[in-house]
């Protein structure tokens, strides 16, 4: 993730994007979010206020403009990975999103303490949480939308997700710890276990009502829902999971 940032900061407007966020995020600390206006932005970050919206378009795209460019990054990795370990991809995407936040801690700290802090902003952390999750989904899927192989990949993605912000959160309330990577690689490989291997597994034949352990095509058929607050930890995403799914999927 540190060679996609240098070549972010080195393309034409890379630097001084970043140096804007940086300048948001103080004024938005020292003033409040919602005192601060898109005109003292500019000001500070010495520049127009026509080029300001034009680059960005609202305080909301400043904050979050390196979580954009960020999953834009993750998507093309995902479309460039082999097909040999989609769990082990997802797993690598996982660890380049967490690279990145840390990275930062100028940015990523006081933007967590915003967050918290301003309804709104938290509902967009909440829609770019859901399209890493409904990426990881995709991905592991293997284009497929229905059957075990969808169930499983969505609730992996799940997992995956509860870990990482799991392990970040922690992370974020001390920053000034070193950053733990051990941690993040445990819990990465605590959720994709159980699940991971049964991504593994060869796809079952349709009809096939009495193979892959004496599975019948209802259960194959079968959709879960999975529900679980947003503060959850992975271990408990993962418990709630297996318990959906029964014997089956642990």
């Amino acid at each position: 993730m540190a060679e996609r940032a240098e070549g972010d900061r080195g393309r034409p407007g890379g630097a001084a994007r970043t140096a804007v966020v940086e300048v948001a995020v103080r004024l938005f600390s020292e003033a409040g979010y919602e005192a601060t206006t898109m005109d003292d932005i500019a000001a500070a970050a010495g520049m127009s206020r026509r080029s300001l919206f034009r680059r960005f378009g609202s305080k909301e795209d400043i904050l979050f403009a390196e979580h954009d460019d960020l999953f834009e990054t993750v998507e093309r990795f995902l479309e460039a990975a082999p097909d040999d370990d989609p769990v082990a991809t997802v797993r690598s995407a996982a660890r380049m999103v967490f690279q990145e936040y840390v990275r930062s801690p100028e940015i990523t700290v006081p933007r967590f303490r915003l967050v918290r802090a301003v309804p709104r902003l938290r509902d967009r952390e909440i829609a770019m949480t859901a399209r890493y999750q409904a990426a990881f989904s995709r991905f592991l899927g293997r284009g497929e939308t229905a059957g075990r192989r969808a169930l499983t990949g969505e609730a992996l993605a799940a997992s995956v997700i509860a870990a990482h912000n799991h392990v970040l959160r922690s992370w974020l309330h001390a920053p000034q710890e070193p950053v733990p990577w051990r941690r993040f690689d445990e819990a990465m490989a605590f959720v994709t276990g159980s699940l991971g291997a049964l991504l593994r597994e060869p796809p079952v034949p349709e009809g096939d009502a009495g193979g892959a352990g004496g599975r019948d095509a209802a259960a194959q058929e079968s959709v879960l829902v999975a529900v679980y607050p947003a503060a959850a930890s992975g271990a408990d995403v993962l418990s709630r999971i297996r318990s959906a799914l029964g014997p089956e999927g642990g």
